[in-house]
């Protein structure tokens, strides 16, 4: 059970990072080699994991500041899946060292979605969340990942559907890189990516508990409108 203690006053949204991939301008990491390809082509930026038992990863930088307000948003195609137990989405939170990082993915059959804060290779995990109760997805066409960062709390959506919802202490914020996570046997391409800063007044509100307190019950309730963000 969640508890929206806040509520927020959108002051402005600023675009910090997007791409449709008609051209390399952002820079994203090309390569072809035997274990891993990734190449933009076609208005796609195509990404293959061939080797055995690595997880690649695909990175940018955004513009962000600790403890600012944001939204990642992509939208993600798997090409082919060897393994459908296999993951695939959006990383963030992690510094050139690319030691510890937070992962936000869904498995090759749409079954399972998993939101993680580890540490590199996988050596420690120090928040793990697996949401087996999605809705089905038509894995034949682009999902769309999207994460909201707003006040303390982290909200994560796939194809406008909440499926997680956490305290910001639960993920590593070590740097300002964002970018894409694919497991072995998967082939994925995406043409959306984009990153916004979210300015954002928190206002002073009473909670329920404090309405009951003062010996009045209102029966409005809050909740968060991914609409206003994901355009």
């Amino acid at each position: 059970m969640h508890l929206i203690t806040e509520l927020y006053d959108i002051e402005s949204i600023q675009i910090l990072l997007s791409d449709n991939f008609t051209n390399n301008k952002q820079k994203w990491e090309e390569i072809n080699i035997d274990s891993e390809k990734a190449i933009i082509k076609e208005g796609y930026y195509c990404m293959e994991n061939t080797s055995e038992n690595s997880w690649n990863y695909y990175k940018n930088k955004a513009a962000l500041k600790k403890k600012q307000n944001f939204v990642i948003d992509s939208l993600i195609t798997l090409e082919k899946k060897d393994d459908v137990y296999g993951h695939f989405g959006l990383l963030w939170g992690f510094d050139e060292e690319r030691k510890y990082l937070n992962r936000f993915t869904l498995s090759a059959d749409g079954k399972r979605a998993l939101i993680m804060h580890f540490e590199k290779d996988h050596n420690r995990i120090f928040h793990r969340f697996q949401n087996k109760k999605l809705p089905k997805f038509d894995m034949k066409k682009p999902i769309r990942f999207s994460i909201i960062k707003l006040g303390e709390y982290f909200y994560f959506f796939i194809n406008k559907q909440k499926v997680y919802l956490a305290h910001e202490t639960m993920f590593c914020a070590n740097g300002f890189f964002v970018g894409y996570y694919i497991e072995p046997n998967l082939s994925i391409k995406s043409n959306f990516f984009e990153v916004k800063k979210i300015n954002a007044r928190a206002l002073e509100v009473q909670t329920g508990l404090q309405h009951l307190m003062n010996g009045k019950i209102h029966n409005n309730s809050s909740e968060l409108d991914s609409e206003n963000f994901m355009q």
